[in-house]
């Protein structure tokens, strides 16, 4: 039994065709054929029902297929893994939030170039959910998210901080000076919001949704720039992490009442092995931000 063999047969039990699965993978589909049949002469039984038009797996076959799943998914750790042997590696993939990108992060990339400047960093900045995808599949080896609720068992994470969602308006707006506003407040004050994919646009919605206010959306937009822009304008206010009025000085930033802080986090996955460059930059991580909530099972 190969692995080639069992890669095969998961193509023909996801497309339910010889035929299909030999395109998908650039084989010949006698090929395949041959490979299935020497899998069942190898496990002593048959995996597929054979019929006119289609296949379906037999029982034995569903059973052999759960199991595939799972070596393919031990065998990608395994080679992950086994790329992260090589102590030469130097270059990190980190995703991030917009507003990790805009505040946290260049400070944690500066420090990390200065103790390692043959190293390169390549970040991806998009959605929360994206960036855990692509942590999941070993495209990256962490991402700094904004979360209201910490990761599960299958990452280890460190909390660098926490911080509060702020209302943010023009000097100009009869908000600006306000300390802290509710969300009452704002059923009639023009919003400028993430596109609806961000996490933090669909927490701002449900938080509005459970209080029945209907904000007054002026434009959604995937640009912290764009926003920043609107805000300066007056043309609406928005909401961005408080680390942003540190660089905006020129705004007011007002406490939302109804939004509790959330924890600014470095995730990576627990089933990784850590390269050299890796810890380094979790080390780094925690100098510059020392917190008592470290890594689950350090």
């Amino acid at each position: 039994m190969t692995l080639n063999q069992i890669l095969q047969f998961i193509a023909v039990c996801q497309y339910g065709s010889f035929t299909k699965a030999a395109e998908v993978l650039h084989l010949s589909q006698p090929g395949i054929s041959k490979a299935i049949r020497e899998l069942e002469a190898e496990c002593g039984t048959a995996l597929f029902e054979r019929q006119s038009n289609n296949i379906s797996m037999t029982g034995n076959g569903k059973l052999l297929y759960e199991k595939a799943l799972c070596l393919i998914d031990h065998y990608k750790v395994f080679e992950a893994e086994a790329h992260s042997l090589s102590t030469a590696r130097s270059d990190l993939h980190i995703g991030i939030v917009p507003m990790c990108g805009n505040t946290i992060f260049p400070k944690l990339h500066a420090a990390f170039l200065k103790d390692c400047p043959g190293s390169r960093i390549a970040t991806v900045e998009d959605t929360a959910s994206v960036l855990y995808d692509m942590l999941d599949q070993h495209e990256l080896d962490f991402i700094l998210c904004v979360t209201n609720h910490l990761p599960d068992a299958h990452y280890h994470y460190h909390v660098l901080k926490k911080s509060r969602l702020k209302l943010f308006t023009a000097a100009s707006s009869p908000l600006a000076g306000r300390t802290s506003v509710r969300l009452t407040d704002l059923q009639s004050v023009p919003l400028v919001l993430f596109s609806d994919h961000f996490g933090q646009t669909r927490y701002i919605r449900r938080m509005f949704r459970a209080r029945h206010i209907h904000p007054v959306i002026l434009h959604q937009t995937s640009q912290v720039f764009t926003i920043l822009e609107y805000i300066r304008s007056g043309a609406a206010a928005g909401f961005m992490s408080e680390e942003v009025a540190d660089e905006e000085p020129s705004l007011a930033a007002l406490t939302v009442e109804d939004f509790p802080p959330a924890a600014i986090s470095l995730i990576w996955n627990r089933d990784s092995g850590l390269y050299p460059s890796m810890q380094h930059f979790i080390r780094i991580t925690r100098t510059l931000f020392p917190t008592p909530e470290t890594a689950r099972n350090e």
